[in-house]
């Protein structure tokens, strides 16, 4: 059970990772664009830093869950 959840939280940390990094592209792009295509940019990306926030709050709620219940094993590892 451990190693699973294990991967789990990693996948998760991953994907938090991938659209924090998208975000920061879009932003780059967005400044070379003008102010309307511009705001459309920085929305998603607004979008997708929001969704990587949400989720790597998530695995830290799961891993302070898991420590409380004594699986230190599952604290991060990345």
């Amino acid at each position: 059970m451990q190693q699973p959840l294990k991967e789990v939280l990693s996948l998760a940390e991953s994907n938090a990772t991938w659209l924090d990094d998208a975000a920061q592209h879009f932003e780059q792009f967005a400044a070379q664009l003008d102010e309307i295509e511009k705001a459309q940019w920085q929305l998603l990306a607004a979008v997708y830093r929001e969704r990587a926030q949400t989720i790597q709050h998530e695995v830290e709620k799961m891993r302070a869950h898991l420590r409380s219940d004594g699986n230190s094993d599952l604290q991060m590892e990345i």
